[in-house]
């Protein structure tokens, strides 16, 4: 043979020899593949991996290596498991579903009842100042009574018909103290309704004023400072009896 065939001859040798061992690894590769996970064979590869992260096993890690953990699905997050569940109300009509209450209807106010003051002055003719003696002493004269208020009154059953103060303020016209008092008049005034008829307090209180009056050298004048003439005292009984009439308890 010639050197140029000695040449091809071993050339073909050697590939035939690099197939064949090429191919026994290639199926020893296979073969290890499809051996099962679980059955890692001592100094393998794979089993060296896993050392790595801890023994066989090990469920996974923060970083999700190793075996995967079972976890439960939880829907009842933040209660008990063993926290026995809600009742569940029936349906239709609860037969123990308490009776609502009648509405209450409110209480209406009674309406307040309407007054009436009706009132006179009394005033020194010469306009000086009334004394305290001599007031008190006519006062007296009259009936009326000191009492509350430092005022004094007609009572009748322990209410006031009318009453007496002076036109000083705070009208205060105390017995005890008549000796260092003077007052250049007086106010009788009267709170309708009263105690007794607006026709017969009415007329008490003109005939009171004019006594008043008479005792005290004074002169009469009504609420706007007017003389209190004969027909001034009339139409003031008829306005106060025309008042009662439309205002009368029912």
């Amino acid at each position: 043979m010639s050197p140029l065939q000695w040449a091809l001859l071993i050339f073909a040798v050697i590939a035939v020899i690099a197939i064949y061992f090429l191919s026994r690894r290639d199926r020893r590769a296979l073969n290890s593949d499809d051996e099962p996970a679980g059955e890692l064979r001592p100094g393998s590869g794979r089993e060296r991996q896993l050392d790595i992260f801890g023994a066989e096993g090990q469920q996974f890690d923060e970083f999700g290596v190793g075996k995967p953990r079972r976890v439960e699905p939880r829907f009842d997050a933040g209660i008990a498991a063993d926290a026995p569940a809600a009742p569940v109300p029936p349906r239709g009509p609860s037969l123990a579903a308490p009776i609502p209450a009648p509405p209450v209807k409110p209480l209406v106010a009674d309406k307040p009842q309407q007054q009436k003051i009706v009132s006179l002055l009394i005033a020194e003719r010469e306009g000086v100042q009334i004394l305290g003696p001599e007031l008190h002493a006519a006062l007296e004269s009259v009936g009326l009574e000191f009492g509350a208020r430092q005022i004094y009154h007609r009572l009748s059953g322990g209410e006031a018909v009318f009453s007496v103060a002076s036109l000083l303020k705070p009208g205060h016209l105390d017995p005890a103290a008549a000796d260092h008092f003077s007052t250049p008049g007086l106010t009788l005034f009267m709170v309708l309704p009263g105690p007794v008829r607006a026709s017969d307090a009415i007329r008490d209180m003109i005939g009171t004023a004019e006594k008043l009056a008479r005792a005290l050298n004074a002169e009469v004048f009504d609420s706007k400072k007017q003389s209190f003439t004969p027909s001034s005292a009339r139409a003031l009984q008829q306005e106060v009896e025309a008042w009662a009439r439309q205002h009368a308890p029912h």
